[in-house]
């Protein structure tokens, strides 16, 4: 299997049509539907429902789709490394994070290093921790902000200060908002939203509460990755979305956090791979936060 290949494969996917991929890529009809021919009986696997006017992706053409596009951004990003210039940093720095008030520890060091740096670029990933952590893992992120609790054991990683605290998100006008705290009692009874992590329980309600509140005694109505678009339906007044306190969507939308009681905070960190050799504007961006982490303990 070519990389040229996988290219021609991918433009056909986005193009949905054998002759419109063709013209994209610059190539004859015949000698694209042979390459894609092929490639299916290379695989043994039928990757396309062909019809006079669409060619779309089976089940199994989507999930060569996905290892594509992995496979393609990670030739591209070895290119791009060692075309590094010694003489001025450039390279792209790539980070997955969920939303946390941490994440300024990450854009401040990028900030500081693009004003020495100028052609040095940062990708953005947001995502829940299991997004962040399967991207990590295939190599398609040089580093992931996780929030606590996180299996660091296959993980090189830098823990950051100012923990997050965990409250119940709520409408202003909702029946919650005249409550200053939320005890386990009152958790259980009203609806809420949760996260859609699963490789790791996002917080430990069980331990908070005692043994008195539990995934299953919770009236769970819905989850969700990010707080974002979660958010407009807190707005209803309908229900209430457990998360953490400080979030900029939070704090313009006409909602309120009500902190858990007693109190529930949780930490954050900063993790790569371990044995992964690092880029060198991944290696001087991990200096430099190391740097700033030092500097602010002392």
């Amino acid at each position: 299997m070519e990389i040229r290949t996988l290219k021609y494969f991918l433009a056909v996917a986005r193009e949905q049509n054998m002759t419109e991929a063709a013209n994209v890529l610059f190539v004859t009809q015949p000698t694209l539907s042979r390459q894609m021919a092929d490639l299916e009986k290379e695989l043994g696997k039928k990757l396309f429902v062909r019809t006079n006017r669409s060619t779309t992706l089976t089940e199994e053409g989507m999930h060569l789709r996905q290892r594509a596009e992995e496979i393609l951004a990670l030739v591209d990003q070895t290119k791009e490394e060692i075309r590094e210039d010694d003489m001025d940093l450039s390279g792209c720095i790539r980070i997955g994070a969920g939303e946390t008030r941490a994440m300024h520890w990450v854009t401040d060091t990028f900030a500081e290093l693009h004003q020495e740096y100028p052609h040095l670029t940062i990708e953005l990933f947001t995502n829940n921790a299991d997004g962040v952590q399967e991207r990590l893992e295939h190599g398609l992120l040089d580093f992931g902000l996780f929030i606590e609790p996180f299996n660091p054991e296959n993980y090189n990683f830098l823990r950051l200060p100012e923990p997050d605290q965990v409250g119940i998100v709520t409408s202003l006008h909702s029946p919650w908002a005249h409550l200053e705290k939320v005890t386990p009692k009152e958790l259980q009874a009203m609806p809420l939203l949760i996260s859609s992590r699963t490789t790791q329980k996002t917080f430990d309600l069980s331990r908070w509460s005692g043994g008195q509140v539990t995934l299953e005694t919770l009236c769970v109505a819905g989850r969700f990755d990010l707080i974002g678009n979660a958010s407009l339906l807190v707005r209803t007044g309908q229900v209430n979305a457990l998360g953490l306190d400080h979030l900029l969507q939070i704090e313009t939308q006409g909602l309120k956090v009500i902190p858990l009681d007693p109190p529930l905070s949780v930490g954050s960190l900063v993790a790569w791979k371990k044995f992964r050799l690092l880029s060198r504007s991944s290696q001087v961006f991990l200096d430099q936060l190391k740097q700033k982490l030092s500097d602010f303990s002392h």
